[in-house]
């Protein structure tokens, strides 16, 4: 009953390349930032459980208690371009892990409080969602923890340059290199 993405090449892509490594903000402050350098829509899973999550009204089950009328809870996976900084972070707790071959390429999983911050990020650029565009993410303040077995619910800021106004993507079509590549060189 998992929703797949027909649009899922970039997933396929993934699979065979390694998937880069989750975006994290590991306290209130941190930033990720990079260009956007592709986009997929994917499935919610459950913590837990591991199993896809399902809307039943404005509840979400797992797929294993899911119905026929259920819906598929879905997430934005961003996929971004970074400055390498050979570290990220795990569990609850943001154990510093090193990343000695990081290549600074990060996914964002946007939902909730991240999908509000990049949405209001975007009307305010009169921008829309493409490949190309700059994207700063900054994790401003924590809500109220209702479980301890989970993080408290981060809070985001965030603003967003469109493609033609990012100069590192600019720049890329600009570089000899890429142009000696192109079929009219």
């Amino acid at each position: 009953m998992s929703y797949e993405d027909p649009f899922g090449s970039k997933a396929a892509e993934d699979f065979l390349d390694g998937a880069a490594t989750a975006a994290k903000w590991p306290k209130v402050g941190a930033v990720v930032e990079g260009t956007v350098i592709g986009y997929s829509m994917a499935q919610c899973r459950d913590y837990d459980e591991n199993e896809a999550l399902f809307w039943e009204g404005n509840k979400k089950v797992i797929e294993s208690k899911a119905t026929d009328k259920s819906k598929p809870v879905m997430q934005l996976l961003l996929e971004l371009q970074c400055e390498p900084t050979g570290e990220t972070w795990q569990g609850l707790a943001n154990t510093r892990v090193e990343l000695p071959e990081d290549d600074g390429m990060r996914t964002a999983y946007v939902k909730g409080a991240l999908r509000s911050a990049l949405i209001k990020a975007q009307r305010t650029a009169k921008a829309k969602l493409e490949v190309g565009a700059y994207v700063k993410m900054t994790r401003t303040a924590d809500g109220p923890q209702p479980d301890p077995k989970y993080a408290a619910p981060h809070q985001y800021a965030a603003q967003w340059t469109p493609a033609k106004q990012n100069p590192k993507h600019v720049a890329q079509f600009m570089s000899d290199d890429t142009q000696a590549e192109t079929p009219f060189g």
